[in-house]
């Protein structure tokens, strides 16, 4: 088998194996508030401990890649979702768990940018980010009906970790097959140095996969709330929604890869998020429900390879001894994103759930201007 299409699968199978265990807290945070019989108001540090995390974390990892290298590297970030499994399967109180769910963070932080270089540094045309992405979303689908059926036989949640011990040793055993030596010579192709944010491709581009990431993740959040609110959808029939939602991203980040070759990342990115923006109004502006599951599926088609386009076009503009930073800082403002944006949104929905949306327009308006700006002057 040709050694960079292996390389491949391996990263593949790794964000898959990676969604299906850092997406398995969120069906189980009610769960978790009645087990441990914690209030509301402690319950919901829970998510945010987690990304903080996973922030700090893809900051260390990428300062440690050149010491650690990337085998190594990707070796101790499932270390650490094997030992957060560990210490979640056995966990008595509430606390315990919380640091549980810290080590996990860190696990998905790690994992994240060892992940992410590895498929950088292979050469272009094995460089699939729309496949790998959509990987990921395949375990976060997958996860959901596990956790129902956890929660359905009465199964206490913690044992759900018993599977992903098993997958990730399984994973971690696979991934010593993995073959560096054809894309990087040495460690020094590998070090990582955040003076390439002084480039204005990289910064302007990371900035927008800044805001990408916090757009993504409220629609997600907030989308549930809003149909329940202003269509009267019920709560039964909402995350059927959601579930058809996340199909629809996940088939666009299938077959996203070749339609970007095809089509140009740049031009891409100046009209697919205008596509999602129009999905915005019909939502706002619809008082059926089949306006409704039209703009959602216009928004989930449409942005699907927003992240995977903006990906793809930073790594393979840069130089081969940048990409390893250039990797790392995609994850680090993929998960600074996550982090404080999510709540920023959250805080304006709180005003007003139609906030939520209009703060999207203006990422998704960022997206197009600067991609625009760079198609138009020719920058590669």
């Amino acid at each position: 088998m040709n050694k960079n299409f292996k390389n491949m699968i391996i990263v593949f199978a790794g964000f898959f194996f990676l969604s299906l265990f850092s997406n398995t807290l969120s069906p189980f945070i009610t769960t978790i508030k009645n087990t441990y019989n914690v209030s509301a108001d402690i319950i919901a540090i829970l998510p945010p401990v987690v990304y903080f995390a996973s922030f700090v974390m893809s900051i260390v990892g990428a300062k440690l890649m050149s010491v650690l290298g990337l085998k190594r590297g990707l070796y101790l970030g499932f270390l650490f979702a094997i030992f957060a499994s560990i210490i979640i399967l056995f966990s008595k109180s509430f606390y315990i768990l919380l640091f549980g769910y810290f080590i996990s963070g860190l696990a998905v932080g790690m994992s994240g940018v060892f992940l992410g270089t590895l498929l950088s540094v292979l050469p272009q045309e094995y460089q699939k980010f729309s496949l790998a992405n959509a990987c990921f979303g395949l375990g976060g689908i997958l996860i959901l009906p596990i956790d129902r059926l956890v929660l359905k036989n009465g199964i206490n949640f913690n044992y759900t970790y018993i599977i992903h011990i098993l997958f990730i040793s399984l994973f971690i055993i696979f991934a010593t097959k993995i073959d560096v030596t054809s894309s990087f010579k040495n460690n020094h192709h590998s070090k990582v140095s955040f003076d390439i944010l002084k480039n204005p491709l990289v910064l302007l581009f990371s900035i927008a996969i800044f805001f990408y990431v916090g757009a993504e993740i409220s629609t997600t959040n907030w989308t549930g709330s809003f149909l329940e609110k202003y269509y009267g959808i019920s709560k039964e029939e909402v995350p059927n929604i959601l579930s058809s939602f996340w199909i629809l991203f996940t088939i666009g980040r299938v077959v996203g890869d070749k339609l970007l070759d095809k089509v140009g990342r740049l031009k891409f990115l100046s009209i697919c998020p205008v596509v999602s923006i129009v999905g915005i109004f019909i939502i706002l502006s619809g008082t059926s429900k089949i306006q409704a599951l039209l703009g959602l599926s216009i928004i989930g088609i449409s942005i699907s390879l927003i992240y995977p386009a903006l990906q793809g076009y930073i790594i393979q503009n840069m130089d081969k001894k940048y990409i390893p930073s250039a990797s790392a800082i995609i994850i680090i403002f993929n998960n600074l994103g996550a982090t404080f944006l999510t709540y920023i949104i959250g805080f304006a929905g709180g005003i007003k759930i139609t906030y939520v949306f209009i703060v999207q327009i203006v990422f998704y308006l960022y997206i197009v201007f600067v991609s625009a700006r760079y198609l138009v002057f020719k920058r590669n």
